[in-house]
């Protein structure tokens, strides 16, 4: 039987799945003015949980051989190459005397609460809210390379939106495709028109697409925390004589073969009982 040190990417999926739905139920105002909207509008939940689940792969592109790379194939390596480099500096300049030199930056620092709460606030507080689309701040600018040059910020943020659809659309619906034998054109046509409706939502809409992305992200960095290597979770906290002290939890797994599998048909079965209480009106 083949063991990983980390979770696969199908189960980082389903886990964060369970935890966003978990959100959604909780009768607490920040989940259910932001997020809860997504109750109401069934299109929207499913481009939003199709960007949670990229964001919650996002984080393995520090990692050469991620799943997510592969998919964002040129741009994911970029991505790689940018991650692995940013890592490498924070540990160089902010290391403890007990930490020593890692083989590689994988599961280090875009594995920590500072990386994934700091993507989730670029969204909460970066993102502009209103009833403006990308299409129509396109039209209504002089021309593209005025937009181009006007909207930084907002490019940005659609490029993160982007890479996690994609990659998101390439987990759910490569699984879908494959189950069911459905042409593999689909593979490229839905996640297209996904991209195309990101431009026709308005920015409050789009906000919350990239507060999912970061939550999706979140979830990733504390699932790992079951891993049996653990990840630097708390970072740049010092614990003992070390600033990326790996945290586990008590209790934590090894995935691959066969138990990976019960694990993900056992989180399966909870994700689909979680979201048919959203769309029944229950609540935690």
């Amino acid at each position: 039987m083949k063991f990983v040190k980390g979770f696969m990417g199908k189960t980082h999926a389903l886990l964060s799945l369970m935890l966003f739905c978990i959100c959604m139920l909780i009768p607490v105002d920040f989940f259910q003015k932001t997020i809860g909207i997504m109750k109401t509008e069934i299109l929207f939940f499913i481009v939003g949980i199709i960007a949670m689940v990229g964001g919650a792969l996002l984080p393995d592109l520090d990692n050469a051989q991620s799943s997510a790379g592969s998919t964002l194939g040129p741009m994911g390596s970029i991505c790689t190459t940018f991650m692995q480099s940013i890592s490498s500096i924070f540990w160089t300049l902010l290391h403890g005397r007990g930490d020593r030199m890692p083989p590689t930056q994988h599961r280090y620092f875009w594995h920590t609460l500072l990386a994934g709460g700091g993507i989730f606030c670029l969204f909460y507080f970066g993102m502009s809210e209103g009833e403006m689309t990308v299409f129509k701040s396109i039209q209504t600018a002089p021309n593209f390379t005025v937009w181009l040059q006007t909207n930084a910020i907002l490019i940005f943020f659609i490029i993160l939106i982007f890479m996690a659809i994609l990659v998101g659309s390439n987990m759910i619906l490569s699984k879908i495709i494959a189950k069911f034998r459905l042409p593999k054109l689909l593979n490229y046509i839905l996640p297209v028109l996904m991209i195309i409706y990101t431009f026709i939502i308005d920015f409050s809409h789009l906000r919350i697409l990239g507060m999912c992305i970061g939550m999706g992200y979140l979830f990733h960095c504390i699932e790992d925390c079951f891993a049996d290597t653990g990840v630097p979770i708390l970072w740049p906290i010092p614990i003992g004589n070390q600033l990326w002290k790996r945290v586990k939890f008590i209790i934590t797994c090894q995935t691959g073969g066969l138990a990976n599998t019960i694990l993900d048909i056992i989180i399966l079965v909870i994700d689909i009982g979680l979201i048919v209480l959203i769309f029944t009106g229950g609540k935690l």
